[in-house]
């Protein structure tokens, strides 16, 4: 049973580098509009998170 001498607790775990270009959230800058319905989409989703934001700080 504990002969095996597995050194599986004492090794390091690998690192996961996550370059930075893929940390930032925004779209990249540039001069294209999104289409209208992506945009009338985000606009519901934003006003959404902002009414239920407002009722956990109302009640």
């Amino acid at each position: 049973m504990g002969t095996g001498g597995s050194n599986g607790a004492t090794r390091s775990p690998t690192a996961c580098i996550v370059p930075a270009r893929r940390i930032r959230f925004a779209a990249p800058a540039n001069d294209n509009r999104a289409p209208l319905g992506r945009r009338i989409r985000r606009a519901i989703f934003y006003l959404v998170v902002l009414a239920l934001i407002a009722a956990v700080v109302l009640l």
